[in-house]
């Protein structure tokens, strides 16, 4: 290509006004600049484009020519550059989030519903699948921002960004047999457990301090709903293992009991993973602004 697109930017603007300081006023430039575009366009293309009378400018056929093959070109252009202006104002597009029930449940929530208010153009997907899945998504670009407990594999190209210190509990209710005695370490193995599945990044950081402690356990119950793993603690069915910061409430008002031990299972950490490549994303990062 031998002229400056910028030229042909300035060309498609007079053609469509028909008028030299009608198209200076567009492009924000001086009428001075816009006509010294005109003559080095109408050099480099070897030709006069335009007819110039007291009323402004009209195509001649070599400007007929030109304007019907740039004319739709230039309108996508046009509307490519206001898409981006709506896309960094916050007017249009999509955040896909990922995380599994307990931290949509938990955690997320309520920033997913401030975010829907403050930008309620933007549209949010939701992925709530294990996290070595949300990860793979993440990493195939499906999946923007992914939530999950530390420990956990971090791909060595995303940002793990900490949100919360999280401790891990063991809980029954007001008649369970275990209240007031206080439980260690080679009690486990005999507690009717109520966890969540093996694969649960919530069950991973028991499953290390059992590692740790040469603990056999024998779970009573696997379930992939912490609520349900309460609820079946409230009604007696076991000792149920679940994120002290999650059930504070029910703790307060006594609907659940923390059980007493002799120990404490190390402290883990709630974070959100950012493919480094993308965190520079408008989008994204407002909505780690909530966080």
């Amino acid at each position: 290509m031998k002229t400056n697109l910028e030229l042909y930017k300035v060309f498609y603007y007079v053609a469509k006004n028909k008028n030299i300081t009608q198209a200076a006023n567009e492009l924000m430039v001086s009428q001075p600049a816009v006509s010294k575009s005109i003559k080095v366009l109408e050099r480099d293309l070897n030709t006069t484009l335009f007819n110039r009378n007291k009323d402004g400018v009209s195509l001649n056929n070599a400007g007929e020519l030109l304007f019907n093959k740039i004319n739709k070109a230039m309108e996508l252009i046009i509307s490519a550059e206001e898409d981006i202006d709506s896309l960094n104002n916050m007017e249009q597009g999509t955040i896909n989030i990922g995380a599994g029930n307990t931290i949509m449940q938990r955690y997320l929530m309520q920033y997913i519903k401030e975010f829907h208010d403050k930008y309620p153009n933007i549209n949010v997907i939701v992925h709530t699948v294990v996290t070595e899945e949300l990860i793979k998504r993440a990493q195939l670009g499906l999946v923007d921002i992914v939530f999950t407990h530390l420990p956990n594999t971090v791909p060595d190209n995303f940002e793990t960004i900490k949100l919360k210190k999280l401790h891990d509990i063991l809980v029954v209710n007001k008649d369970s047999k275990y209240l007031g005695k206080t439980i260690n370490k080679k009690d486990l193995k005999d507690l009717p457990l109520i966890l969540l599945p093996l694969r649960a990044s919530n069950r991973k950081n028991f499953n290390k301090f059992c590692t740790q402690n040469n603990i056999v356990i024998n779970p009573l119950m696997e379930i992939g709903n912490d609520l349900i793993i309460e609820e079946c603690a409230q009604n007696g069915l076991g000792v149920g293992l679940v994120v002290k910061e999650y059930v504070q409430s029910k703790l307060d008002s006594q609907e659940l009991y923390e059980l007493k031990t002799s120990f404490n299972i190390e402290e883990k950490d709630l974070v959100c993973l950012v493919d480094q490549n993308r965190k520079n994303n408008n989008i994204i990062k407002k909505f780690l602004e909530l966080l």
